[in-house]
């Protein structure tokens, strides 16, 4: 009996996750030939998330402020599981290496263990700054598809999110409707 349950729960739990994946590459709709790409609604928009407390890599805790650094700061919320943050990394490290001076890039990982956290990061090269979001926090800001990135001036307010897959086009477009 114990075995059921905890298949049936398992079973819930991964339709969730997929049913996520699945929401996100839907609102991805927008054409990259399109002139603007459609960013989100989302509750966390117009809000300072200036004073939330993440971790760094080592486990140290940090205060977001003190990470933004530049006009836009592009937070990205992935996983190493995530089959879009997977597919979007290589065009995420691309873009941290040209893109404009005002904007910085930070990773917020999330549902990772430490060791797989890290693979994902040397695979993929990343050198951008790394953060760790706990899921409590993730829930709090509504963050409940990945990848989700939202874009942050330099005291903090969420100017904009997007949910799914990004490439570096969109990043450029959303960027320069920003400006």
């Amino acid at each position: 009996m114990k075995h059921l349950i905890t298949a049936i729960l398992l079973f819930i739990f991964l339709s969730l996750v997929g049913y996520s994946i699945y929401q996100a590459t839907q609102f991805n709709t927008a054409s990259d030939d399109a002139k603007h790409v459609t960013t989100h609604d989302h509750p966390i928009n117009n809000q300072n998330i200036s004073n939330v407390t993440v971790s760094d890599l080592k486990s140290n805790k940090l205060i977001l402020r003190d990470e933004l650094k530049h006009d836009i700061n592009i937070i990205n919320f992935w996983a190493s599981w995530c089959g879009p943050c997977n597919d979007e990394m290589p065009e995420l490290v691309a873009f941290d290496s040209e893109k404009p001076n005002h904007v910085g890039l930070i990773g917020m990982n999330v549902s990772d263990k430490k060791k797989k956290r890290d693979a994902f990061i040397m695979h993929y090269k990343a050198k951008y700054p790394m953060l760790v979001l706990d899921e409590i926090q993730m829930k709090q800001y509504k963050i409940n598809n990945i990848p989700t990135t939202i874009f942050v001036d330099r005291k903090g307010k969420v100017l904009k999110t997007y949910i799914g897959e990004l490439n570096r086009n969109k990043l450029e477009k959303i960027i320069a409707n920003l400006k």
